[in-house]
């Protein structure tokens, strides 16, 4: 999904969409809501800010953030006298105020990590845990063809209800937070789901084995000299993959929940970026998850490439072992995500924009699919 972000601007364009704003992709609308429906909703609060400040303090009530007037919250109020009333520094219409290098600071190092740390676990395990499917289900317990197929589509169905996800991050923040607790549940389910599945042991493998070669024997010679499909030593096993694909895919479920509040977090990031290096947090993440799919990819071909899982090596670890060695940067995720990642917080006593509710929210993503914006930014994708 793409999301409109930037600084407003007093005039507005033929789609309703504010003339200045830019296209960032995010996991949830909330952002392109806010921009679609400038005209219905009371502004964000503005901020001045110093393009070379490299501070922004979260914690509780330090929040460094300078409200250029007390009347922001004012709907009829407009952005030109917003930009007049700062008098020393720029304004910002943001909720949150990064320094020149945004969540990259030398200040906010932690937060770098933590937020740095979520796209490369999801890119670990998001690359490792599907290349498993080929060699366990063809492979090993040699599942017929349309079972394999949904085995594919069930692990990876999850990522279908990112929107949904969005929508309760979105809409239901837990303790003033909209992402940081989401991402600790997230890891949390998809550790527990890894762990169950390391610890249940796959059936012996539908094929005998050569005691020589230990390859698997799918053919054999007849005494004629022709040859025809061996007899399987365990038939059974090709119909045990139920089990876990349900694993599989409660594993793909806990990470894409965190996959997909970071997104949001990554969008409440890149808004808040000076101009001259937006576009710089949504390529780190990215590029961060790029290089975690590699690292499992390479891992899985080089520890997962054994004879029983259709391989070519003599050694190699086992399929549980693998899900356990996925376990671990699930697990190492849950106290980073609550200790290291980086969130305002969301406090209605400090004046900050309330939370929309979900039938809001909805009213808000049908008005925005009227639009021509949205048209457009269809059109763009289907090419």
């Amino acid at each position: 999904r793409l999301v409109l972000a930037g600084p407003r601007t007093a005039h507005r364009d033929e789609t309703g969409i504010a003339g200045s704003a830019r296209l960032l992709p995010a996991a949830g609308m909330t952002s392109l809501i806010e921009h679609a429906a400038l005209e219905q909703r009371a502004p964000l609060p503005v901020l001045c800010g110093n393009e070379t400040d490299e501070e922004w303090s979260v914690d509780g009530d330090s929040e460094t953030q300078n409200p250029c007037h007390e009347d922001s919250e004012n709907p009829n109020s407009s952005d030109d006298n917003d930009a007049d009333t700062c008098e020393e520094e720029s304004c910002v219409p943001q909720k949150v105020r990064l320094g020149k290098r945004g969540i990259f600071s030398q200040k906010l190092q932690g937060g770098m990590i933590g937020f740095c740390a979520q796209y490369f676990a999801v890119g670990l395990i998001y690359g490792g845990i599907p290349g498993t499917v080929y060699g366990v289900f063809l492979g090993y317990l040699n599942v017929p063809a349309y079972v394999y197929s949904t085995v594919s589509v069930i692990s990876s169905l999850p990522w279908s209800f990112k929107f949904f996800f969005g929508l309760i991050n979105d809409t239901v923040p837990i303790m003033g937070f909209r992402r940081k607790p989401y991402m600790v549940i997230g890891w949390t389910f998809c550790a527990i789901a890894l762990f169950a599945l390391s610890n249940t042991p796959l059936p012996p493998p539908y094929w005998c084995i050569d005691a020589v070669t230990g390859s698997y024997i799918k053919r054999v010679t007849l005494p004629d000299g022709s040859t025809k499909s061996a007899e399987p030593c365990h038939p059974e096993s090709a119909e045990a993959g139920g089990k876990y694909t349900i694993l599989l895919m409660l594993a793909a479920m806990g990470y894409v929940i965190a996959d997909v509040a970071a997104d949001g977090l990554t969008t409440e990031y890149a808004k808040a970026e000076p101009l001259e290096r937006r576009g710089t947090t949504q390529t780190t993440a990215y590029m961060t998850r790029t290089i975690g799919q590699a690292f499992s990819s390479m891992f899985i071909a080089f520890f997962m490439n054994s004879k029983l899982y259709n391989g070519s090596f003599d050694w190699g670890l086992t399929f549980e072992q693998v899900a356990l060695c996925m376990c671990v940067p699930a697990v190492l995720m849950v106290p980073i995500s609550a200790f290291l990642v980086v969130e305002p917080k969301r406090s209605r006593a400090e004046g900050e924009e309330r939370v929309i509710s979900m039938g809001e929210y909805f009213g808000m993503c049908w008005e925005l699919i009227q639009s021509k914006a949205f048209f457009y930014i269809v059109l763009d994708t289907n090419h």
